[in-house]
């Protein structure tokens, strides 16, 4: 077993990430620690610690950092955990325990949950538990709500060519979808992880979350089978502008009162590109 962290100016929650891991009640034989150009003192803090293998690149995004980390271990069985996030002592022998026990499985996937910038648990809504059609629920929704609550076959990894550097956000969402169309996956219902809600999250900017998911499901319009995941396809696309373009509208009102301007014209221009019908009512409501 593998545990990848990559890294972009996270060193204020890195120690946390990393003492979670090796805190696990079953540890891994390779802990790297992916450096993805950070400004501040991330790979410092990744020295601090003797069973980190560190990492350094310039800046290429996480999906770039993921498969630097996967591709440089032996490992058969690997997991990423982002450097904000943490995992629950027991994460790594769930995972193990649930991918060993079917070896036709690409990835075995458990629960998250939220936590503050402080560490506390937030109270918040239960992640569905999808216990088969995993690709067609996938299209209708990334129903995977942390990337750190998956254990991976290596196998299946090297199968499809690993994260797609691409994409700047939602390469993990896209390669569920790869693996899931190609693969049997298992879901579990073990909370396994913590996912650190904060002000720099990627997923709390409404147009990048936007604009990365319509991409992300944009490709599969070659790739559905059928009737009913081209149908499972289209539910998805409206879920995900209906969800993340509502969003949007509201970051857009809230950065123009607060006068960043240059954000919500981006965010305007995000709107204009990916969801130019909510653009025309907020116009006609102005």
């Amino acid at each position: 077993m593998a545990v990848v962290i990559p890294c972009f100016n996270q060193a204020h929650y890195l120690a946390e990430a990393i003492e979670s891991v090796l805190g696990q009640t079953r540890p891994p034989a390779e802990l790297l620690v992916v450096d993805d150009g950070s400004e501040d003192n991330s790979y410092e803090v990744a020295g601090r610690y003797e069973a980190v293998t560190r990492m350094q690149q310039l800046n290429r995004g996480v999906a770039a950092a993921r498969n630097a980390g996967w591709e440089a271990s032996d490992a058969e069985f690997l997991a990423f955990l982002d450097a904000d996030d943490r995992l629950l002592p027991d994460a790594l022998e769930i995972g193990a325990q649930a991918l060993s026990r079917r070896p036709n499985v690409a990835f075995v996937s458990g629960v998250s949950r939220d936590i503050g910038d402080d560490g506390r648990v937030i109270a918040a809504l239960r992640q569905p538990l999808v216990g088969q059609d995993h690709y067609l629920r996938l299209l209708e929704d990334c129903f995977i709500w942390s990337g750190s609550s998956i254990v991976y076959r290596r196998s299946a990894l090297e199968a499809v060519g690993g994260f797609d550097e691409s994409l700047w956000a939602a390469d993990d969402y896209e390669l569920y979808l790869r693996l899931a169309r190609r693969f049997p996956v298992f879901c579990h219902e073990e909370v396994v992880t913590e996912y650190r809600r904060h002000g720099t999250n990627t997923t709390r900017d409404a147009a990048v979350v936007l604009a990365s998911q319509l991409e992300v499901q944009g490709r599969q319009k070659r790739m559905v089978r059928d009737p009913l995941e081209r149908e499972a396809l289209r539910r998805g696309i409206r879920k995900t502008r209906s969800e993340h373009g509502g969003a949007l509208v509201e970051q857009i009102g809230d950065d123009w009162r607060q006068r960043q301007r240059l954000r919500a014209l981006k965010g305007l221009r995000t709107l204009f590109r990916r969801d130019p019908r909510r653009l025309a009512r907020l116009v006609e409501a102005a």
